[in-house]
């Protein structure tokens, strides 16, 4: 067998149903992973039939599961143990990943999303997340730098102790060997030829011995995307969702337009799952008629929460209060939670308070009235000069150049007394009894007041 890519899933599929691989691993982009592990059971059971045994990896038994594949069944047909979010493949290579996921999650108020990836973390860095001990909000910065590899966050973690105890199941029992030892002796010892294991997971460290293993003799399907906001990363989060639309439209036999689906892409952004939704409301509604237009994108795909949030940080830039409130406002009745639009703020806030550190430094040689081109020969190879920053200075030229050209708009006691606006915002979602429209629309006028912009010069 060998690794794929979901470029090769197609032919991947064809030959699965007669020479089936005895282990599957999927990782990568969840959405992607759960719709090539609903199209691998189905070629699987399309000529045997058979039942799938879902398991969640969670709270997976290892020992249990490994018992099952390696039993005979009288059940009829193909036998497949499908584990979802299996920890066979955690280790401290990817528990910043994990980490950064979780506090993504927990922004945006995906507490499900949170309390599984908070899990999953503590699980990569060796820690039972059912034991008192594993409180990551109690371990010392040593501790931390010990168990997941890099420097514990600044900040208050006690967020974390309510994904855990809200977690409401028993802690699996831990083995005794190490589980991907275990399960590489079930399959050199071999297991019933109607029994198949489907593993997925959204992060693996390629390095451990079980990996390459099921590399070089199972199945192995890489279904990652590239994240970030570099024009590489762009390009393929693009054209994923390029393709998965395109196939939606093929199964549904609807069409639409290639501007239409860049239309669909820059609405929604990078998430699968809700650009599939969005579309599929969109083929309900057109009925008998075959092609999507314009008109019905306008109706029934409103502005989601990336092209909302953006327009609320470029209104900001701008310092048009009312402008800002109107789409705060919008923002609440489009369901985004409070805590999402004081994240998104605080990333903005905190690239521009970068930027004009950076190019207040004389060496840049930045001068806001300099021409694009003027700053990609000047300015931006001397930026890139600082290799801290270069996931931040990353992404495309001109977009960098415009940033730099906003950040120069504001001095760093302003921009510094913003966080500390997002910052008391944030406390008050999170403990005071006071509505959350209210505490944005407060939040929009301290930042954009005339008086807090004053005080900001005057502390300059």
């Amino acid at each position: 067998m060998a690794l794929y890519t979901r470029d090769h899933l197609p032919g991947l599929l064809a030959g699965m149903a007669s020479h089936p691989a005895r282990v599957f691993l999927l990782f990568g982009e969840r959405y992607l992973c759960r719709a090539a592990i609903a199209q691998l059971e189905q070629a699987l059971l399309r000529e045997t039939g058979g039942t799938v045994h879902p398991i969640d990896g969670d709270q997976e038994e290892i020992g249990t599961t490994l018992a099952k594949l390696r039993s005979f069944t009288l059940l009829p047909g193909r036998q497949i143990y499908r584990v979802t979010d299996t920890r066979l493949f955690h280790s401290r290579q990817v528990a910043k990943s994990v980490w950064d996921r979780t506090v993504k999650a927990h922004a945006e108020a995906k507490s499900e999303q949170a309390r599984r990836g908070l899990r999953a973390f503590l699980a990569s860095g060796g820690l039972d997340p059912m034991a008192p001990d594993s409180d990551p909000a109690a371990l010392s910065a040593t501790e931390w730098q010990q168990c997941f590899g890099f420097a514990r966050p600044d900040g208050d973690l006690s967020w974390t102790r309510a994904y855990l105890a809200d977690g409401g199941e028993t802690s699996p029992t831990v083995p005794s060997s190490d589980p991907g030892d275990m399960l590489a002796a079930v399959l050199a010892t071999g297991i019933p030829a109607n029994n198949v294991l489907i593993l997925m997971a959204e992060e693996v460290d390629k390095r451990k011995k079980l990996f390459k293993l099921l590399k070089d003799e199972q199945a192995i399907i890489d279904l990652s995307v590239e994240t970030g906001s570099s024009s590489k990363a762009q390009k393929e989060q693009k054209g994923v969702l390029q393709d998965l639309i395109r196939q939606t439209l093929a199964e549904e036999g609807k069409t639409m337009v290639p501007a239409l689906i860049d239309l669909l892409i820059d609405r929604v952004g990078f998430h699968p799952v809700a650009a599939i939704m969005e579309l599929r409301k969109v083929i309900t509604y057109l009925g008998d008629r075959s092609q999507v237009t314009r008109d019905d994108l306008d109706l029934l795909v409103g502005r989601t929460r990336q092209e909302a949030l953006f327009e609320l940080t470029s209104a900001l830039a701008r310092r048009d209060l009312e402008q800002s409130l109107a789409i705060t406002d919008r923002l609440q009745e489009n369901g985004i939670h409070p805590l999402a639009v004081v994240a998104a703020l605080r990333n903005f806030v905190r690239g521009l308070l970068l930027l004009r550190s950076l190019i207040e430094r004389p060496e840049t040689g930045f001068k806001p009235a300099m021409s694009a081109a003027a700053f990609q020969q000047t300015c931006l190879p001397r930026l890139k000069e600082w290799s801290q920053w270069k996931k931040e200075l990353g992404g495309h030229p001109f977009a960098l150049y415009m940033q730099c050209k906003t950040a120069a708009g504001f001095s760093l006691p302003m921009l510094a007394a913003w966080l500390h606006h997002l910052l008391k915002a944030e406390f008050r979602l999170k403990g005071s009894p006071l509505a959350p429209e209210i505490i944005l629309q407060h939040l929009i006028m301290a930042l954009l007041s005339r008086e807090s912009q004053k005080r900001s010069e005057l502390a300059g």
